[in-house]
């Protein structure tokens, strides 16, 4: 499945005018769509699809997990580490299960920690008083 050169281009030039934190809401954005398109593709029994997106979300999962600094993050790095760890067992989960359901209830948890670090993104733009 290829995404548009047009979606690919606009994206490309998010992530490299982002902040850190900003990259971190990109790939909580891109992970959320895979898992809905996951669930879609699950729904419509189209496994081919169904495989990539849910091997893109696992790889996105890899890339955040892979950016917490424990050292600097202490108690939140830990937490997040387990929440990753979490979502990627359910992801497999799902899939075994063949359950679009359990997929969106995986993204509505992802959803919440994104806005969390939207909010801290935000947070970071706006003029101190």
């Amino acid at each position: 499945m290829k995404m548009p050169s047009v979606a690919l281009a606009y994206r490309e030039g998010a992530s490299l005018a982002a902040s850190p934190v900003g990259v971190i809401v990109l790939l909580y954005d891109r992970l959320l769509q895979d898992i809905h398109d996951a669930a879609t593709a699950m729904k419509d029994h189209d496994v081919e699809a169904r495989a990539l997106h849910a091997n893109h979300a696992l790889l996105i999962l890899q890339q955040l997990q892979g950016r917490l600094d424990f050292a600097a993050g202490g108690v939140a790095a830990r937490q997040l580490d387990s929440f990753y760890n979490s979502i990627r067992g359910r992801l497999l989960e799902a899939q075994i299960r063949q359950s679009p359901d359990l997929l969106i209830a995986q993204a509505k948890a992802v959803a919440q920690v994104r806005e969390a670090w939207a909010e801290v993104e935000g947070a970071s733009h706006s003029p101190t008083q």
